[in-house]
């Protein structure tokens, strides 16, 4: 697995305080990641799919050997839902892995995939691997309807690599949905806006399938992520309207500036959705400058946004994948110990959910939770600290802008537009789509407001001249001939090329008409 992390410390004592939300999970062998799990028991499906619409190049292994002559993207999806109680035995992280094993190869052999396994259960870390986890593979899904919460995993990684956080929030009344991380045209991801926006479309893929599954609500959707999972989340916000809300695991979205700002629909208008961003320390100036990561931030420019930014001062960015939690050694966390940054991997997960109660299920508690410092949830600030800053525009665009000119009977244009741009700084619409909205007023016999759609086109780009030809046109509809020479004869003076203008210029000018 690569993670990329910032070997940065901070020697400050640490002191726990939990409330019974942080009541460590250690039921069942599973060491205290979680906090205490929710109501429901968790259940686990995987699914293999294939989207056609991507090919994958020739996958092929260290040694050459080609492992899958399937030309299609392969997309493993793990499901975790909300289940029925069962006395089945539960799952083993052991399992995890080798459900893994055929993540992008499905037809490996069965026999194989036992070989391996048979090695992990008898190495120097069969404890680890033998440990049993909340969920039960193919439990009976409990009655009713989800939010739906899509995870996105760091760079190049597994799908199953915060399987605790996603049982976790599977026992809380969440269908949990991940994929293995992976390129564009190839298994390893790649560190540029292709192997970004590779992800955010699995993303969107995952949500497609979602509507499949009885017990997803897909009218409340979650994208979450860790690390380049934590920028790829962003971008499929930026692309669909569905996402509800965003979670990151100290995400690239804070690190590489240089790939977001090189995506021009990535902006804070297009994903204009809450977002809580959990953080490791944070590193200095000047290892960002090494790591050349400095840059604009698109936290502090989410003016649309309520924001949750949290800082855990004990872990480091690799801290925030609980199967790292699970299998690194106790000297692995630096002038910390183990169970500092269990406390604080617990305190991100509470506030994950917190926050998502808060903005899928409307959960007024769960607000006022968010509203709240972590120390006055119990929570001290040697183990998380947040700022947040609530939205400060509502988005605006063109539809709203049509609802609107519609409501004030086709009047004043250009003032509700200037009112409209005042309120939400990138509201924005576009002289040819106006152009064609006046189009579409004339046709339907309203001329008066097709000449104010004209002339809002041409305040906005002075030198549009085929809206001028059009203002023309709506005025000889409307009989004001003198107003459509004006009109054709500013069309004339920046675009010598509009016809139409000319023509409609000579013959008025002799007196005729259409």
């Amino acid at each position: 697995m690569r993670i990329r992390s910032f070997s940065i410390f901070l020697s400050v004592p640490i002191f726990i305080l939990c409330g019974s939300a942080l009541a460590a999970a250690t039921t069942a062998g599973t060491p205290a990641i979680i906090p205490e799990a929710g109501p429901h028991s968790v259940g686990l499906r995987i699914v293999q799919q294939y989207d056609y619409s991507r090919v994958m190049e020739a996958q092929v292994d260290a040694f050459g050997k080609t492992v899958s002559a399937e030309s299609a993207r392969p997309i493993q999806i793990m499901i975790w839902y909300p289940a029925k109680r069962t006395n089945a035995a539960p799952m083993q992280v052991a399992d995890y892995r080798h459900a893994a094993l055929s993540d992008v190869d499905f037809a490996l052999p069965a026999a194989e995939a036992a070989k391996q396994r048979a090695g992990w259960m008898a190495g120097p870390q069969k404890v680890q691997y033998g440990a049993s986890t909340l969920a039960v593979r193919g439990a009976a899904p409990a009655d009713g309807s989800f939010p739906v919460v899509i995870y996105a995993p760091s760079f190049a990684s597994s799908a199953f690599e915060n399987l605790d956080l996603c049982e976790y929030l599977a026992s809380q009344g969440y269908v949990v949905m991940a994929s293995r991380s992976l390129g564009a045209r190839a298994p390893m991801m790649t560190d540029d806006i292709e192997g970004i926006e590779a992800q955010a479309a699995d993303i969107a893929f995952l949500a497609n399938y979602a509507q499949t599954l009885p017990q997803a609500d897909i009218t409340k959707v979650a994208a979450a992520g860790f690390s380049w999972g934590g920028m790829a989340n962003v971008f499929a916000a930026a692309r669909s309207s569905r996402i509800k809300a965003l979670v990151s695991l100290d995400g690239s979205i804070r690190y590489h500036p240089k790939i977001w700002g090189a995506a021009p629909y990535v902006r804070p208008a297009r994903t204009a959705v809450p977002m809580l961003f959990l953080g490791a320390r944070s590193p200095t100036a000047e290892a960002m400058e090494r790591s050349d990561k400095l840059g604009a931030s698109y936290l502090n420019s989410m003016k649309y946004s309520d924001v949750y930014v949290t800082t855990m001062p004990p872990m480091t960015h690799s801290d925030f994948s609980s199967w790292q939690l699970r299998f690194a050694p106790d000297n692995a966390f630096g002038d910390y110990q183990r169970a500092d940054v269990l406390q604080a991997y617990r305190s991100g997960a509470l506030y994950a959910h917190k926050f998502l109660d808060a903005y899928l299920k409307s959960d007024a508690k769960a607000l006022a939770f968010m509203k709240a410092s972590p120390a006055r949830n119990g929570i001290g600030p040697q183990v998380m600290s947040m700022e947040s800053a609530p939205a400060k525009f509502v988005p605006v665009g063109e539809a709203d802008f049509l609802r609107a000119y519609s409501k004030a009977g086709f009047k004043d244009a250009q003032k509700l537009y200037t009112d409209m741009a005042a309120s939400s700084p990138d509201f924005k619409v576009s002289p040819i789509n106006l152009n064609t909205w006046g189009y579409q007023q004339l046709r339907g016999k309203n001329a008066r407001a097709a000449v104010e759609m004209f002339k809002l086109a041409t305040h906005i780009e002075p030198k549009y001249g085929n809206a001028y030809d059009s203002e023309g046109e709506a005025y000889e509809a409307l009989g004001e001939t003198a107003l459509a020479i004006a009109a054709y004869e500013k069309a004339v003076a920046v675009d010598k090329g509009q016809t139409n203008a000319i023509a409609r210029l000579k013959d008025l000018r002799s007196g005729g008409s259409k």
